[in-house]
């Protein structure tokens, strides 16, 4: 028996398939764009160029929901802190050939643990919506990238 599609179930999989702009989240901008969509015409209303150009690709999508032609939709493009530091620790020499070699007759080690941290993105939560009649509210959400250089790697392991 197949099951029958409501404007919902559709809903959800084009707002699923809505990504946060990367030169947003690269930025970190976040905020909220308002629409309004009437008989398939996509009007800014208000919101950032970056984010907005985003939301009115998917508005496009919608043609009616619940019956309703004349939809008011806000998108929040929220940026999640999804980021980790995960311990890592690597053995490295200690000074220079001769240091080591003194360190050798004194019975001291020659070799030292560093522990360094690297930074892991991790995936945003899923986008999300709400209908209320003819005013839509959903939630794209987009992830914090990591921060972390090579150079201050570099420096940790000196």
């Amino acid at each position: 028996m197949a099951s029958a599609q409501t404007p919902e179930d559709g809903l959800r999989s084009e707002i699923k398939a809505v990504h946060y702009a990367p030169l947003a989240e690269q930025a970190r901008i976040q905020g909220d764009v308002h629409l309004n969509v009437k008989s398939g015409v996509v009007t800014l209303l208000s919101g950032h160029p970056i984010l907005a150009a985003t939301a009115v690709e998917s508005a496009k999508a919608f043609g009616s929901i619940q019956g309703q032609t004349d939809l008011d939709i806000t998108y929040h493009f929220v940026l999640v802190d999804t980021a980790t530091s995960v311990r890592t620790s690597i053995v490295v020499p200690r000074g220079n050939a001769f240091e080591r070699a003194v360190l050798r007759m004194f019975g001291l080690k020659t070799e030292k643990v560093v522990v360094d941290y690297q930074c892991q993105e991790g995936v945003p939560p899923v986008n999300e919506f709400k209908i209320a009649g003819a005013v839509i509210e959903i939630r794209i959400f987009g992830r914090t990238r990591c921060l972390q250089t090579e150079a201050a790697t570099f420096v940790a392991k000196r």
